[in-house]
């Protein structure tokens, strides 16, 4: 099936305990990026009933496989989009790459845009966190933590892209926008400063208005 042991054995497993017979490896380790502490991320098509997932450590290295109902092969939804350019494990036919294909064609008309109204909200709850985080008592500090990682997703979703996770979402921003690249990478720093925190908001959300 595969040239990796661990792979290998995962999917030997998955076929011989739930039938499955279109398995796909995505992630870092589909497209080039992992690093020897990467998960293995896995998606497992079979007749079962419903969805479930198994992560465990596997020989020093994390896995993470959701197995699906195979009906969800024809059923492909943005819902799915991690998929995309996935590793062709193993298939039933040309389902996975039916699959793929199409999600490759969702990816591509991008997302369905923000209502305005959402848009304006997300930009005021980040300036909300931003104040509060600066009382730092330790639910400032806990707001300050759930901004940060908010304003990665939130910075894709205000101006009508896919986020794809933080991986590839920080690579594209180092690609295509290394300003916003720059004040996430400072305000990400474990004693970035207050000043670094407020000049991503800004950068994400716009200034506050007076």
């Amino acid at each position: 099936m595969s040239s990796d042991p661990i792979l290998d054995q995962v999917c030997k497993e998955l076929v011989a305990t739930h039938a499955v017979h279109t398995i796909l490896l995505y992630g870092s380790r589909a497209d080039g990026s992992a690093c020897a502490d990467s998960d293995y991320d896995v998606a497992a098509f079979g007749p079962i009933g419903e969805s479930f997932r198994v992560a465990r450590l596997v020989d020093g290295a994390y896995l993470d496989v959701f197995v699906y109902p195979e009906a969800l092969l024809l059923e492909t939804t943005e819902e799915y989009l991690k998929l995309r350019g996935s590793h062709v494990v193993m298939q039933r036919g040309t389902e996975a790459e039916d699959c793929l294909s199409k999600l490759d064609e969702i990816f591509r008309r991008g997302p369905e845009p923000l209502p305005s109204d959402e848009i304006e909200a997300r930009k005021v709850w980040a300036h909300k966190m931003a104040a509060r985080m600066q009382r730092a008592d330790l639910e400032g500090n806990y707001r300050r933590v759930w901004l940060l990682t908010a304003l990665l997703e939130d910075y894709f979703h205000i101006r009508g892209l896919w986020y794809q996770g933080p991986k590839k979402s920080l690579r594209w921003l180092e690609q295509f926008d290394v300003p916003a690249y720059d004040a996430m990478r400072l305000a990400l720093e474990p004693n970035a400063s207050e000043e670094a925190v407020l000049s991503l908001v800004h950068l994400v959300a716009g200034k506050p208005d007076a």
